[in-house]
C-alpha cells in the first residue's frame, strides 16, 4: 500500500512551535467525555501521566477538566492549567 502524502494544512498545525514552560507541569491534550474527561500533563520531572477528577499533580488536585485547560487547587486556590498551543 502507498504511502499518501500529508496535507499541508495538517502538516503545518502539528509543526507549530510553541513555548513550553521550564518548569511546572504542562497540559498536553483533554480527551474522554462529558462524563469521564482525563487528562495528558507532562509533570516538571518529564513523565507523563493521565489524570481524571480528583487525581493529584504537582501537589494539585485537579478540581476542573474543560476543554483544552483543567483547574489544579491547593490551600482553597484554584488556577486553570491552559493547553500547549491554545484550545
Amino acid at each position: 500500500m502507498a504511502q499518501q502524502q500529508t496535507p499541508r494544512q495538517v502538516a503545518e498545525r502539528a509543526t507549530e512551535s510553541v513555548e513550553m514552560p521550564r518548569t511546572g507541569p504542562m497540559l498536553l491534550g483533554v480527551f474522554g467525555n462529558e462524563t469521564a474527561p482525563e487528562a495528558l500533563v507532562r509533570l516538571p520531572n518529564g513523565q507523563l501521566d493521565t489524570v481524571a477528577l480528583g487525581d493529584r499533580v504537582n501537589g494539585r488536585q485537579v478540581v476542573a477538566i474543560d476543554t483544552g485547560r483543567i483547574a489544579l487547587a491547593r490551600g482553597g486556590k484554584a488556577y486553570w492549567l491552559e493547553q500547549l498551543g491554545g484550545r
